[in-house]
């Protein structure tokens, strides 16, 4: 096995690549398809789930206002003040305005639902006084009795009654009704008020509410009965079983999963309606969400084909433009030192590597011997510079600010000369620290802090100056006294020779994943053809600068930036004459406890 994969699979740069990376992309189209399916399964699921609780609810909510509003007429009607009168007294002895008035309010609620209630009927002594709207007849066989045999027992007497075949009229048609049945006090007298609701109504609503191609809205009552469209498929209709689990349960909205009498998976989503205890049910198939699984799944399926041919071609593509330059290099490699290469024997590799391996081995060992000398030259030659920088920084600086808190003294200023020998203590106490060359942004801010302090305070009125540091970028690591220098420019060659007062902006900033150090004032400038041979001179390679026209401290940052954080740092000055100079230093966001960026970036 081993064999034949080392000599089908990795017997060159070009098929090694490609075995490689069509494994990897394999693997995680592979991963990502299933883990996407699964992910794309689940939220169709939840959302087709969460689409028919919204439909239910929607229609629990709308029929919860219908039938709260019929029930709070039956209410008020129930509670008329000429009905008590005619179930309590005697009908000689009552007035022909408490007929009158309370025909007059049965008909004023019909005409205010007339789409929702079906008729309105009060009957007072099984028949002695009755009263309803409109012009349709009664049936002279109803009697409210039943009623009292089947409902009786509720201390308000309010019921509701799903479908059934509306009694009240000659017409055998379907209506829900909802009734309150009358006993008098003082009398052995009962009667009824009775609402009846038209059932097609509810149908429409039913029927409205769109519960996919399989699926429909049912109205449950707490008695068993239900009530849909007679256009449902009998083998989409729930069993008494889950029906018993629906009315039983006692929570107010649920779904329940559960096998029919047809032997067909179905689910059921229900909210129950707060005025009559009554659950709209929506109930649908378990193959209406996963047929849009399924059809997910076969798009998934092309697409994944199609992605991995397409990957196949691309890293074929690339094999070829990585490997066909190495081999053109190790053919001319093996023609010109035939004589002295080796054969890497015992390390598995394409064959093009072998050429590259031996000729490589003594060269990049010469070469890192070099490399390493030329680094502890450098870094010699960059810490004599800082201490150059010092040598000639320290005693003058020292001196003036000295003289600076003498004169302070003198006068009489105790606070300031206090705060500006706080100022120069920290500013030596992190110019020393301990010896480290690398410190954070937060440690250079409050070093240049502490001398334009020192500096405003000798000179006065003479500059100001801002500071702007975004908080991000305090913890980012900074090589010592990268600012100061910089500052110091501002002040003896720009601000201190103007003759208006000078500003110095020190601006500290992240921008696409570097930090952006500012350092900016509105001095005298710098003449075109003397910015043109500073540039130069920093760009230049250090050995062959020769540093005409830059100071050591200018020349100093440039040099230990390179050194520390080679191509990807920058320096850029811009400046124009009489309005000012801008210094830019751009550096990697290197965080500290991250190990030296030379170390981890180059090698």
């Amino acid at each position: 096995m081993r064999s034949f994969i080392s000599k089908y699979l990795f017997f060159s740069f070009s098929s090694t690549i490609n075995a490689f990376y069509i494994s990897i992309i394999l693997l995680f189209i592979f991963i990502t398809g299933g883990v996407s399916y699964q992910l794309a399964k689940n939220q169709i699921e939840e959302n087709t789930y969460q689409s028919m609780n919204d439909t239910v609810l929607q229609t629990s909510n709308y029929l919860e206002f219908v039938f709260s509003d019929v029930f709070e007429q039956l209410v008020l009607l129930s509670n008329h003040k000429h009905l008590s009168t005619l179930l309590d007294g005697e009908a000689k002895d009552i007035n022909s305005n408490v007929y009158i008035e309370l025909d007059n309010e049965i008909n004023t609620i019909y005409h205010r639902f007339p789409s929702i209630i079906e008729s309105i009927y009060i009957d007072i002594d099984d028949g002695k006084i009755t009263f309803s709207n409109g012009s349709e007849q009664v049936n002279p066989l109803f009697s409210y009795k039943d009623y009292f045999v089947d409902h009786k027992g509720s201390k308000e007497s309010y019921y509701w009654k799903n479908a059934h075949l509306n009694n009240l009229a000659f017409d055998n048609y379907k209506v829900m009704s909802v009734f309150k049945l009358l006993e008098a006090e003082n009398s052995s007298r009962n009667g009824i008020v009775l609402f009846t609701i038209r059932a097609d109504f509810v149908e429409k609503i039913l029927n409205k509410s769109f519960i996919g191609e399989s699926g429909y809205l049912t109205l449950v009552s707490p008695d068993g009965s239900t009530f849909e469209s007679e256009k449902i498929p009998g083998k989409f209709r729930i069993d008494d079983k889950t029906l018993a689990k629906i009315t039983n349960s006692n929570v107010n909205e649920g779904k329940i999963s559960f096998e029919n009498a047809k032997g067909k998976n179905l689910n059921a989503i229900y909210h129950t309606i707060g005025v009559n205890k009554w659950k709209v049910v929506a109930v649908f198939p378990e193959s209406q969400i996963l047929k849009t699984m399924n059809n997910m799944k076969y798009f998934m399926t092309i697409f994944l084909i199609a992605v991995i041919i397409m990957a196949v071609f691309i890293v074929n593509g690339v094999g070829k433009y990585i490997s066909n330059p190495i081999k053109k290099l190790a053919d001319q490699m093996k023609k010109a030192d035939q004589e002295l290469l080796q054969t890497t024997e015992g390390i598995a590799v394409p064959k093009e590597m072998e050429i590259l391996y031996s000729s490589f081995n003594e060269q990049m060992a010469r070469n890192q011997a070099l490399l390493e000398q030329i680094k502890l030259e450098q870094k010699e030659k960059r810490q004599l510079e800082v201490a150059i920088i010092k040598a000639q920084v320290n005693p003058h600086f020292l001196y003036n600010t000295l003289y600076s808190i003498k004169g302070l003294c003198d006068m009489g200023l105790n606070k300031d000369a206090s705060e500006m020998i706080s100022a120069l203590s920290s500013f030596f106490r992190i110019s020393i620290s301990r010896g480290n060359e690398i410190i954070s942004i937060k440690e250079e801010i409050s070093h240049i802090k502490s001398y334009l302090y020192i500096m405003e305070m000798r000179y006065g009125d003479n500059f100001t100056y801002t500071l702007d540091v975004d908080k991000e970028t305090l913890s980012s690591q900074i090589i010592k006294l990268t600012l100061q220098p910089l500052i110091e420019n501002a002040i003896y060659h720009g601000v201190k020779l103007s003759r208006k007062q000078g500003l110095i902006n020190v601006n500290v900033y992240k921008q696409s994943g570097k930090i952006h150090l500012e350092v900016k004032d509105n001095g005298l400038g710098i003449e075109r053809e003397r910015l043109e041979r500073i540039k130069e001179e920093i760009n230049a390679p250090y050995s062959k600068n020769k540093r005409e026209v830059t100071g050591i401290g200018l020349r100093s940052v440039s040099e230990r930036l390179k050194g520390y954080f080679g191509s990807e740092c920058e320096l850029m000055i811009e400046s124009v004459v009489g309005k000012g100079t801008k210094i830019i230093i751009k550096i990697p966001s290197v965080k500290e406890g991250n190990g030296e960026y030379e170390q981890s970036n180059h090698s």
